[in-house]
């Protein structure tokens, strides 16, 4: 396996935030830790660089190559 790049661990760091994220709105419950999911998914996409309008979507998306992430998609 690959080494993980910062960016690498940054960008799994942000899709396992929003499968939490998703799961927590689903179940309906957990109201706190939503809260909290979501303040760390916005902070991380911030420090990524991400949009604010993309960040709101949740729309968020990578290019690979040799299975590390080489550039974020920020438009």
């Amino acid at each position: 396996m690959p080494k993980l790049t910062p960016l690498d661990k940054q960008w799994d760091e942000l899709m396992f935030l929003c499968r939490k994220e998703s799961e927590f709105r689903k179940a309906g419950g957990h109201p706190k830790v939503l809260s909290l999911v979501t303040r760390q998914i916005d902070e991380l996409a911030a420090q990524m660089g991400f949009s604010l309008q993309i960040t709101k979507t949740r729309e968020f998306r990578s290019e690979r190559s040799d299975g590390h992430i080489v550039r974020l998609v920020k438009e």
